[in-house]
């Protein structure tokens, strides 16, 4: 079984279609999919760094500008928290776009066995684990919600022995 190209997937994922069959990414795919945030990190913290050192920059030439004496020391210190606040807010972008990095590790063994028991509950269980085998990849963590999920679509609301009929 083929992966579904990384458009398809997020076409479905935009429509909320997260119930139709299950479809694994392809190593290659997580792997993009991970260089991307973490080419992005990289990105943000360059960011993080310019807008430091610009406004620290602009805040230590204030006392040396034409600007009025009265106004200088209130000008600096909105320059000051507004250079904070904006690396507070790329740093935090940062920090979740880390925390989107967990998504790609693979999952401890014991969830791993938990994870091929829920799919033999899932139609296209087997489907699923003879792609992953053929990718020579193990399950990451960002697709144990997904599959939880599936299964519990799978699952009966009630055994036959709690209706009342034995």
């Amino acid at each position: 079984m083929a992966a579904l190209p990384l458009a398809e997937l997020r076409r479905q994922q935009s429509q909320g279609l997260h119930t139709r069959a299950l479809v694994p990414k392809s190593a290659g795919q997580l792997k993009t999919e991970r260089e991307r945030i973490v080419a992005r990190l990289h990105l943000l913290l360059k960011v993080t760094i310019a807008v430091a050192l610009a406004g620290v920059m602009l805040i230590a030439w204030l006392p040396f500008s034409p600007m009025p004496h009265e106004f200088r020391f209130g000008a600096q210190e909105v320059l000051g928290v507004a250079v904070f606040a904006s690396c507070l807010f790329i740093l935090h972008e940062r920090a979740e776009l880390e925390l989107g990095l967990y998504d790609y590790e693979p999952v401890e063994q014991t969830t791993q066995g938990e994870l091929r028991a829920l799919l033999h509950h899932v139609p296209e269980g087997a489907s699923y684990q003879e792609a992953l085998a053929a990718d020579q990849r193990t399950f990451v963590t960002g697709e144990v919600d997904g599959i939880r999920r599936r299964a519990d679509a799978f699952t009966p609301k009630t055994l036959p022995a709690d209706d009342g009929n034995a």
